[in-house]
């Protein structure tokens, strides 16, 4: 089995197309990743470009891109994970203080009072953005939707129905059998 050994360019041409921008954070293409990567340029400028794209349908390089944007999926979750993490400490703080302040522990000065405020507001707190959605339907819909809950309940009561005379059935043909002995 032959195994491709990435080269430093094929590697650092991955981590560009995968990140989908450049040293600077600039966006960047297939065409100038290809040269920052540091293979040779190429005139005409679209030569690069089919180079790059040939480049890329490498296994190798195809492979390495993957575990690039994997591990670039994988920091962005920890990173979300520590944002919720924090956000869930300082939504803690903030009640923890108010508490001592309601319940009269402590003193609260104003600007401590504004600080717990700030804080709770950017914790997403005192969020007042409810939305509720009124779903307006035709009387045809509303009709069309309880003749299926109808129809599903009535196969329940029917199964339920059919249990029931069968153990009736089983139960009478017992007494039956019983009363000839």
């Amino acid at each position: 089995m032959w195994i491709h050994v990435a080269t430093e360019k094929q590697k650092r041409f991955a981590k560009l197309i995968a990140n989908g921008c450049d040293k600077d954070g600039k966006p960047i293409n297939a065409t100038d990743a290809y040269v920052e990567a540091g293979y040779k340029a190429l005139n005409p400028r679209n030569a690069q470009g089919v180079e790059a794209c040939r480049l890329i349908a490498n296994d190798t390089v195809s492979g390495l891109i993957e575990e690039e944007r994997a591990s670039i999926r994988k920091f962005e979750k920890k990173v979300q994970k520590k944002q919720e993490i924090l956000t869930l400490s300082d939504t803690q703080r903030v009640l923890d203080k108010l508490r001592t302040w309601i319940d009269g522990d402590i003193e609260a000065s104003t600007s401590q009072l504004r600080s717990a405020e700030l804080l709770a507001r950017v914790s997403g707190m005192l969020r007042t953005d409810i939305s509720i959605e009124n779903k307006e339907r035709s009387s045809s819909e509303i009709e069309d939707l309880l003749n299926s809950k109808l129809a599903a309940l009535s196969v329940i009561v029917e199964d339920e129905v059919e249990s029931v005379t069968a153990e009736d059935e089983e139960s009478s043909i017992k007494t039956y059998k019983d009363s000839m002995h």
